[in-house]
Protein backbone atom coordinates (compact mmCIF):
# COMPACT_ATOMS: atom_id res chain seq x y z
CA UNK A 1 0.00 0.00 0.00
CA UNK A 2 3.06 2.65 1.00
CA UNK A 3 4.37 1.89 -2.45
CA UNK A 4 1.21 2.84 -4.24
CA UNK A 5 0.78 6.05 -2.21
CA UNK A 6 4.55 6.67 -2.77
CA UNK A 7 4.34 6.15 -6.69
CA UNK A 8 2.43 9.17 -7.35
CA UNK A 9 -0.89 7.49 -9.03
CA UNK A 10 -3.55 8.54 -6.25
CA UNK A 11 -4.43 11.38 -7.52
CA UNK A 12 -5.05 9.86 -11.24
CA UNK A 13 -6.94 7.19 -9.08
CA UNK A 14 -9.59 9.66 -7.85
CA UNK A 15 -9.78 11.59 -11.27
CA UNK A 16 -10.95 7.72 -12.68
CA UNK A 17 -12.93 7.61 -9.44
CA UNK A 18 -15.22 10.12 -10.75
CA UNK A 19 -15.25 9.85 -14.18
CA UNK A 20 -17.91 8.16 -16.18
CA UNK A 21 -16.11 5.26 -17.43
CA UNK A 22 -17.26 2.43 -15.65
CA UNK A 23 -14.52 0.19 -17.24
CA UNK A 24 -12.12 1.80 -15.34
CA UNK A 25 -14.09 3.17 -12.51
CA UNK A 26 -14.49 -0.55 -10.82
CA UNK A 27 -10.61 -1.07 -10.99
CA UNK A 28 -9.83 2.35 -9.63
CA UNK A 29 -12.43 1.77 -6.92
CA UNK A 30 -11.41 -1.07 -6.14
CA UNK A 31 -7.48 -0.29 -5.48
CA UNK A 32 -8.44 2.95 -3.49
CA UNK A 33 -10.46 0.62 -1.20
CA UNK A 34 -7.39 -1.69 -0.40
CA UNK A 35 -5.73 1.21 0.24
CA UNK A 36 -8.04 2.19 3.14
CA UNK A 37 -7.34 -0.49 4.60
CA UNK A 38 -3.91 0.15 5.91
CA UNK A 39 -3.31 2.02 8.68
CA UNK A 40 -4.70 5.34 9.32
CA UNK A 41 -2.47 7.66 7.81
CA UNK A 42 -2.65 5.47 4.64
CA UNK A 43 -6.51 5.85 4.61
CA UNK A 44 -5.68 9.52 5.38
CA UNK A 45 -3.95 10.10 2.34
CA UNK A 46 -7.05 9.46 -0.17
CA UNK A 47 -9.44 11.06 2.23
CA UNK A 48 -7.12 14.70 1.73
CA UNK A 49 -7.04 13.62 -2.25
CA UNK A 50 -11.09 14.12 -1.85
CA UNK A 51 -12.29 10.05 -2.45
CA UNK A 52 -15.16 10.93 -0.19
CA UNK A 53 -16.75 13.58 -2.63
CA UNK A 54 -16.37 10.66 -5.15
CA UNK A 55 -17.47 7.90 -2.91
CA UNK A 56 -20.55 9.72 -2.21
CA UNK A 57 -21.72 10.58 -5.58
CA UNK A 58 -21.12 6.43 -6.38
CA UNK A 59 -23.76 5.61 -3.80
CA UNK A 60 -26.26 6.29 -6.24
CA UNK A 61 -24.41 4.58 -9.16
CA UNK A 62 -26.76 2.54 -11.41
CA UNK A 63 -24.29 -0.40 -11.25
CA UNK A 64 -24.88 -2.65 -7.83
CA UNK A 65 -20.93 -3.72 -8.09
CA UNK A 66 -20.15 -0.42 -7.81
CA UNK A 67 -22.98 0.60 -5.05
CA UNK A 68 -21.60 -2.49 -3.58
CA UNK A 69 -17.86 -1.55 -3.47
CA UNK A 70 -18.53 2.14 -2.84
CA UNK A 71 -19.66 0.91 0.64
CA UNK A 72 -17.52 -1.48 1.57
CA UNK A 73 -14.64 0.92 0.94
CA UNK A 74 -16.27 3.54 3.48
CA UNK A 75 -16.52 0.62 5.70
CA UNK A 76 -12.89 0.50 5.87
CA UNK A 77 -12.78 4.09 6.56
CA UNK A 78 -15.35 3.68 8.90
CA UNK A 79 -12.98 1.06 10.83
CA UNK A 80 -10.45 4.24 11.25
CA UNK A 81 -9.84 6.98 13.95
CA UNK A 82 -12.87 9.24 15.22
CA UNK A 83 -11.39 12.07 13.17
CA UNK A 84 -12.16 9.91 9.72
CA UNK A 85 -15.51 8.70 11.32
CA UNK A 86 -16.28 12.43 11.44
CA UNK A 87 -15.13 12.83 7.86
CA UNK A 88 -17.42 10.81 6.46
CA UNK A 89 -20.32 12.27 8.61
CA UNK A 90 -19.26 15.84 6.98
CA UNK A 91 -18.95 14.17 3.50
CA UNK A 92 -22.74 13.29 3.78
CA UNK A 93 -22.17 10.06 3.42
CA UNK A 94 -24.61 8.54 6.28
CA UNK A 95 -28.44 9.24 4.74
CA UNK A 96 -27.42 7.56 1.55
CA UNK A 97 -25.48 4.90 3.47
CA UNK A 98 -28.94 4.68 5.89
CA UNK A 99 -31.16 4.29 2.40
CA UNK A 100 -28.77 1.78 1.10
CA UNK A 101 -28.73 -0.62 4.09
CA UNK A 102 -32.27 -0.89 4.29
CA UNK A 103 -33.51 -0.46 0.36
CA UNK A 104 -30.68 -1.61 -1.75
CA UNK A 105 -29.83 -5.28 -2.95
CA UNK A 106 -28.51 -7.77 -0.17
CA UNK A 107 -25.48 -7.52 -1.59
CA UNK A 108 -24.89 -3.89 -0.73
CA UNK A 109 -26.99 -3.83 2.46
CA UNK A 110 -24.30 -6.30 3.76
CA UNK A 111 -21.20 -3.98 3.32
CA UNK A 112 -23.68 -0.79 4.29
CA UNK A 113 -23.88 -2.28 7.34
CA UNK A 114 -20.48 -3.42 8.09
CA UNK A 115 -20.07 0.69 7.46
CA UNK A 116 -22.27 2.00 10.07
CA UNK A 117 -21.24 -1.23 12.37
CA UNK A 118 -17.69 0.03 12.70
CA UNK A 119 -18.73 3.76 12.92
CA UNK A 120 -20.55 2.45 16.06
CA UNK A 121 -17.46 0.84 17.25
CA UNK A 122 -14.89 3.23 16.55
CA UNK A 123 -17.29 6.54 17.24
CA UNK A 124 -17.54 9.01 19.80
CA UNK A 125 -21.12 9.12 21.37
CA UNK A 126 -21.66 12.13 19.21
CA UNK A 127 -21.41 10.39 16.34
CA UNK A 128 -23.28 7.53 16.98
CA UNK A 129 -26.06 9.48 18.35
CA UNK A 130 -25.75 11.18 15.15
CA UNK A 131 -26.20 7.86 13.32
CA UNK A 132 -29.38 7.44 15.62
CA UNK A 133 -30.87 10.64 14.39
CA UNK A 134 -30.36 10.04 10.76
CA UNK A 135 -32.25 6.95 11.02
CA UNK A 136 -30.08 4.06 11.28
CA UNK A 137 -32.06 1.86 14.18
CA UNK A 138 -34.91 0.46 11.97
CA UNK A 139 -32.59 -1.01 8.88
CA UNK A 140 -30.40 -2.91 11.64
CA UNK A 141 -33.19 -4.21 13.25
CA UNK A 142 -34.55 -5.23 10.23
CA UNK A 143 -31.67 -7.22 9.10
CA UNK A 144 -31.60 -9.22 12.31
CA UNK A 145 -34.28 -11.53 10.78
CA UNK A 146 -32.03 -11.73 7.16
CA UNK A 147 -30.83 -15.75 6.24
CA UNK A 148 -27.20 -14.56 6.75
CA UNK A 149 -25.50 -15.28 10.47
CA UNK A 150 -22.87 -13.02 9.93
CA UNK A 151 -24.89 -10.30 9.31
CA UNK A 152 -26.87 -10.51 12.03
CA UNK A 153 -23.91 -10.33 14.46
CA UNK A 154 -22.86 -7.51 12.79
CA UNK A 155 -26.10 -6.30 13.17
CA UNK A 156 -26.08 -7.13 16.94
CA UNK A 157 -22.78 -5.48 17.56
CA UNK A 158 -23.89 -2.14 16.09
CA UNK A 159 -27.32 -2.46 18.22
CA UNK A 160 -24.72 -3.06 21.39
CA UNK A 161 -22.93 -0.22 20.91
CA UNK A 162 -25.67 2.14 19.82
CA UNK A 163 -27.12 0.48 23.46
CA UNK A 164 -24.21 0.85 25.32
CA UNK A 165 -23.91 4.59 24.06
CA UNK A 166 -27.99 5.17 25.42
CA UNK A 167 -26.73 3.80 29.13
CA UNK A 168 -24.08 6.24 28.87
CA UNK A 169 -26.27 9.10 28.03
CA UNK A 170 -28.83 7.79 31.08
CA UNK A 171 -26.44 7.89 33.27
CA UNK A 172 -24.68 11.09 32.71
CA UNK A 173 -28.41 12.68 32.88
CA UNK A 174 -29.26 11.04 35.63
CA UNK A 175 -32.42 9.42 33.46
CA UNK A 176 -34.25 6.30 34.22
CA UNK A 177 -34.52 5.17 30.64
CA UNK A 178 -32.29 4.09 27.87
CA UNK A 179 -33.77 5.95 24.97
CA UNK A 180 -31.24 3.83 22.81
CA UNK A 181 -33.65 0.45 24.22
CA UNK A 182 -36.65 2.66 23.34
CA UNK A 183 -36.07 2.94 19.95
CA UNK A 184 -35.51 -0.32 19.30
CA UNK A 185 -37.84 -1.81 20.47
CA UNK A 186 -40.73 0.75 18.41
CA UNK A 187 -39.12 -0.65 15.63
CA UNK A 188 -39.52 -4.27 16.36
CA UNK A 189 -35.80 -4.71 17.24
CA UNK A 190 -36.94 -5.91 21.04
CA UNK A 191 -39.22 -8.98 19.72
CA UNK A 192 -36.38 -9.86 16.73
CA UNK A 193 -33.48 -9.69 19.43
CA UNK A 194 -35.51 -12.15 21.53
CA UNK A 195 -36.48 -14.44 18.93
CA UNK A 196 -32.93 -14.77 18.33
CA UNK A 197 -32.51 -16.63 21.43
CA UNK A 198 -33.76 -19.53 19.33
CA UNK A 199 -31.31 -19.28 16.28
CA UNK A 200 -29.17 -22.41 15.30
CA UNK A 201 -26.51 -20.19 15.60
CA UNK A 202 -24.45 -20.58 19.14
CA UNK A 203 -22.89 -17.34 18.74
CA UNK A 204 -25.91 -15.56 17.41
CA UNK A 205 -27.97 -16.91 20.57
CA UNK A 206 -25.13 -16.11 23.24
CA UNK A 207 -24.81 -12.37 21.18
CA UNK A 208 -28.58 -11.95 21.91
CA UNK A 209 -28.92 -13.52 25.22
CA UNK A 210 -26.08 -10.53 26.54
CA UNK A 211 -27.84 -7.59 24.89
CA UNK A 212 -30.91 -8.54 26.57
CA UNK A 213 -29.52 -9.24 29.99
CA UNK A 214 -27.52 -6.26 29.89
CA UNK A 215 -30.01 -3.56 28.43
CA UNK A 216 -33.64 -5.15 28.63
CA UNK A 217 -34.86 -6.67 31.74
CA UNK A 218 -35.44 -10.57 32.21
CA UNK A 219 -38.56 -11.83 34.12
CA UNK A 220 -37.94 -13.41 37.29
CA UNK A 221 -37.64 -17.29 37.10
CA UNK A 222 -41.10 -17.70 38.47
CA UNK A 223 -42.79 -15.99 35.40
CA UNK A 224 -40.04 -16.34 32.55
CA UNK A 225 -41.48 -18.51 29.62
CA UNK A 226 -39.06 -21.31 28.71
CA UNK A 227 -38.78 -20.40 24.68
CA UNK A 228 -38.79 -24.35 23.07
CA UNK A 229 -35.13 -24.74 22.54
CA UNK A 230 -32.33 -24.44 25.04
CA UNK A 231 -34.51 -23.15 27.91
CA UNK A 232 -33.90 -19.44 26.65
CA UNK A 233 -36.37 -16.86 28.25
CA UNK A 234 -38.71 -14.13 27.49
CA UNK A 235 -37.76 -10.98 28.11
CA UNK A 236 -39.68 -7.73 29.03
CA UNK A 237 -39.21 -4.42 29.14
CA UNK A 238 -39.07 -2.75 32.89
CA UNK A 239 -41.96 -1.47 33.91
CA UNK A 240 -42.00 2.44 35.30
CA UNK A 241 -41.90 1.16 39.07
CA UNK A 242 -38.39 -0.42 38.27
CA UNK A 243 -36.93 1.99 36.48
CA UNK A 244 -37.65 1.93 33.01
CA UNK A 245 -40.46 2.79 30.78
CA UNK A 246 -40.68 1.35 27.36
CA UNK A 247 -44.18 1.52 26.46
Amino acid sequence: IQAVLESGITPRLIELLGGQHGAVQTPALRTIGNIVTGNDMQTQAMLDLGALRCLHGLLSHSKKSIRKEACWTISNVTAGNQSQIQAVIEAGIVPPLIYLLGAAEFEVRKEAAWALSNATSGGTPQQIQFLVEQGCLQPLCDLLAVPDAKIINVALEALENILRMGDMAREQSGGSVNMMAQIIQDAGGLDKIEALQSHQNNEIYEHAVTILEQFFDVEEEDDAVPDANAGAFTFQPQNPAQGFSFS
